[in-house]
């Protein structure tokens, strides 16, 4: 998303893109891939990600209750970084909902019982974590970030036995 510069609309291209293949009924690695995606975009390009907070939170919220549970997994922590739970609490998600006046009345109390219910409570668990680490930084990325951006660079390559998905 760095490399060279996108409009808007590029972006939103990407999105409405990531969007689709985290939709309930693609398949199950497309879906926990691309919520991968979302999560690694939110916590490198955040205001990038923030102007498309609409089209993202729906597909989204409705994986958090797949029966899947790797899907399930990814769509939760998707979920909190694209309202920034850890850092910002509820105040992302807050000014969200407010602004969804178009948003079907059951589909937007469901998803703040969940964010209440569940989200917040993950938030205050990574930030406790985090804390215990030393802080903001902490000791780097988490072990399933660190995992998460392996296998985003590696979708695409073939190992050949030859340690290609190794740490150089």
């Amino acid at each position: 998303m760095t490399e060279s510069p996108k409009t808007f609309e590029d972006r939103k291209a990407i999105f409405e893109a990531l969007a689709a293949s985290i939709s309930v009924g693609k398949p199950v690695d497309t879906r926990r891939l691309g919520l991968v995606v979302v999560r690694t975009a939110c916590r490198h390009h955040m205001e990038q990600v923030k102007p498309h907070l609409a089209l993202l939170a729906a597909p989204i919220f409705a994986s958090v209750r797949d029966p899947v549970i790797p899907v399930k997994l990814a769509a939760e922590a998707a979920f909190m970084a694209l309202f920034d739970v850890v850092d910002e609490e509820s105040k992302v998600f807050d000014k969200f909902i407010a602004a969804q006046a178009d948003m079907p009345p059951a589909a937007k109390r469901g998803m703040q019982d969940y964010f209440k219910r569940v989200a917040l409570r993950l938030g205050n668990q990574a930030r406790e974590r985090r804390e215990a680490e030393g802080g903001q930084g902490g000791l780097g990325l988490s072990n399933d970030e660190v995992e998460d951006e392996r296998e985003i660079w590696s979708v695409g390559k073939v190992d050949l036995g030859e340690g290609v998905f190794e740490d150089d």
